[in-house]
């Protein structure tokens, strides 16, 4: 299938390698004229740690990241609102604290090798479906490209994201 994915982030750049090395032709689009990680740290669990062992990424990240084992968290007073213990679920599980950068710049590296084409500088604000295509459309208003499928991994500020689907982006207070 010939593919689009609209978004350069952690979530747009693993669905391209996935989505590339089963042999799709993956094109990812970035509006930035050079991708960027937003924001800080992440806290990867054990999902997102096995994700990253498929795209062969795991020695890259763990030798990065900082293994987590329980998390604690409690009120001002005092009082204890969760103590999870990773062990409590599988003795080999744990979470790994990341900075965002690092985690971007190895999926990043891994996506500019020739297994998915990244355009930059180019922001996606429209979709439309023509027959069995789905057309991009940038901020211009000028035709991109169609797609057999396209993948919205723009965020929650989605530019493309259908108004009529009972999506709502709240950010948090």
């Amino acid at each position: 299938m010939k593919i689009g994915i609209v978004g350069c982030g952690i979530g747009g750049m693993s669905a391209a390698l996935f989505l590339a090395r089963d042999g799709h032709d993956v094109t990812l689009f970035e509006r930035f004229p050079e991708p960027q990680p937003l924001g800080a740290g992440l806290l990867i669990q054990p999902t997102g740690l096995a994700v990253l062992s498929e795209l062969g990424l795991i020695d890259a990240v763990r030798g990065a990241g900082h293994r987590i084992d329980s998390l604690h968290g409690q009120t001002t007073d005092g009082t204890t609102i969760f103590d999870v213990r990773y062990s409590h679920l599988h003795r080999s599980l744990c979470g790994l604290g990341i900075h965002r950068g690092v985690l971007f710049d190895l999926l990043l590296g891994a996506v500019r090798r020739p297994e998915a084409r990244l355009v930059t500088g180019l922001h996606v604000t429209a979709t439309k479906l023509v027959g069995e295509q789905r057309l991009l459309f940038g901020a211009d208003g000028g035709e991109i490209e169609g797609f057999d499928l396209v993948v919205d991994a723009s965020g929650m500020n989605s530019a493309i994201r259908p108004t009529d689907v009972g999506v709502r982006a709240t950010p948090f207070p």
